[in-house]
């Protein structure tokens, strides 16, 4: 007797039923030792509340390739995370994805929503992240256990998110600056900055004060305790990018050729950098204790001293940079909107290293250990390795 014949409708509903639970198994954004962040951990855009871009770890060039993975979709501008073995990113098709730090393969992706522009947090093992377009505007997923934790309604938030000790502050699409409780995303308070305002930048921490800045030009600080306000200044240019800030000052970068540093206490503009062709926007900066290095679209990175404002030295490409500079001990990173990474000497700006990529770099970098992420248009993110990486990691 012959071995039974299995109905081809039996075959077709048992593999639709495995590769729906092979879907479902990726679609879960789960990460190993998640609840373990260690010192160097890029936990928020920028690395710190400063959003300083900056590192102390060496990432000397040449840098070598290490894996290329596809994320499928563009990011926005803030930079990617990384926790224990994993790289985690979100993108403007609304996914949140986890690679593993040594393979490039993909540990775990899900949805939220439509569009995640702005950089998510990662407190204590979990990911708070902003939703740009969708039916909720926050989550809080425990990236442990793969599990949401909660989820709000509300205008859309477009920007990153700061963290603060035991909550964070998100500034929305109708300019309304909120407080969240960490466990129950309880609003704690929340302030309007105003009708027709619009906020592009990710709010700050500096000097103990919050600050956001708005396309007004008018830069507030509260008080992350109660939301009272501290000081305001108007500038005279409208703010585009996100701002960084060192112990004592803020950096603000703006439209129509104007880039200022403010002290971070009251408010008051220390000094002033203004480029004839008020044409030019400046991006994201970074900076540490003694230098601030800012991108514009005119294809130039410029370095300042932060106290005086001096011009320390000019980098010239051939291409807008949009992207925010990774700042290091002894190297600038930047990529520019013609495919290219760049290397600068941080002393006195001379090209180091060059590498082409797939795409434009619109987004800022992060960095530990010797080793450097990048975001490439239209969909790619790169890990590379310095000759002073502190461990070896496997290519796949």
């Amino acid at each position: 007797m012959g071995t039974p014949m299995v109905p081809a409708s039996r075959i077709t509903i048992v593999a639709f039923v495995a590769a729906l639970l092979l879907f479902a198994g990726c679609k879960a954004l789960k990460v190993d030792r998640a609840a373990v962040a260690s010192d160097g951990d890029w936990l928020t855009e920028g690395f710190s509340a400063q959003r300083t871009h900056a590192t102390d770890g060496d990432l000397e060039p040449p840098l070598e390739q290490v894996w290329i993975y596809n994320a499928g979709a563009a990011f926005g501008p803030g930079s990617p995370l990384i926790l224990g073995n994993a790289v985690l990113v979100g993108t403007r098709k609304g996914e949140v994805h986890a690679i593993d730090f040594e393979t490039g393969k993909r540990l775990g992706i899900d949805s939220f929503g439509d569009l995640v522009e702005g950089t998510p947090v990662i407190q204590n093992g979990v990911i708070y992240i902003p939703v740009g377009w969708g039916r909720r505007a926050l989550y809080a997923y425990d990236l442990g256990s793969g599990q949401t934790r909660w989820k709000l309604k509300g205008a859309p938030i477009a920007t990153g998110l700061l963290a603060l000790d035991e909550a964070f502050v998100a500034v929305d699409a109708e300019a309304r600056v909120r407080k969240y409780d960490l466990m129950s995303g309880a609003v704690l308070w929340e302030h309007a900055l105003g009708d027709q305002v619009t906020v592009y930048a990710t709010p700050v921490l500096a000097d103990g004060h919050l600050v956001v800045a708005d396309d007004r030009g008018e830069v507030v600080a509260f008080d992350p305790d109660d939301g009272s306000v501290q000081w305001n200044q108007t500038l005279s240019a409208p703010v585009y990018a996100s701002i960084a800030a060192n112990e004592t000052r803020l950096f603000v970068p703006s439209t129509r050729g104007r880039f200022f540093a403010l002290d971070a206490t009251q408010g008051r503009v220390l000094w002033e950098y203004a480029l004839p062709d008020t044409t030019v926007h400046f991006s994201t900066p970074a900076v540490d204790g003694s230098l601030v290095v800012v991108g514009a679209s005119d294809g130039a990175l410029r370095a300042f001293d932060t106290a005086t404002g001096a011009l320390r030295w000019t980098f010239h490409n051939d291409a807008a940079l949009r992207a925010t500079p990774l700042l290091t001990p002894h190297t600038v990173y930047i990529g520019n909107m013609a495919h290219s990474l760049f290397a600068i000497d941080r002393e006195t700006g001379a090209r180091k290293w060059e590498q082409q990529l797939r795409g434009r770099v619109k987004s800022a970098l992060a960095a530990r250990d010797g080793y450097l992420v990048v975001l490439s248009e239209p969909r790619f993110m790169y890990l590379f390795k310095s000759s002073s990486a502190a461990n070896d990691v496997a290519s796949p």
